[in-house]
């Protein structure tokens, strides 16, 4: 029983996707920089999606989001 457990854990962290980077995230308004917040992604578009999604369930104001 004790070697199933383990080999069923040590699937579920084989199995589990790591974002492998750090973002800077910044909103901008009126074509200027405002707020900014770090976020971990895969990619460029996921920090993006996941930083808008922040800003936007936070109630923050901006015309558009960009991650480098």
């Amino acid at each position: 029983m004790k070697k199933l457990l383990s080999a069923v854990a040590l699937m579920m962290v084989a199995s589990t996707s790591y974002a492998t980077m750090s973002y800077e995230c910044w909103t901008y308004v009126g074509g200027h920089p405002d707020k900014m917040i770090n976020r971990s992604a895969n990619s460029k578009a996921e920090a993006e999606q996941i930083a808008t999604a922040w800003f936007q369930s936070n109630g923050y104001k901006f015309d558009y989001v960009t991650c480098k």
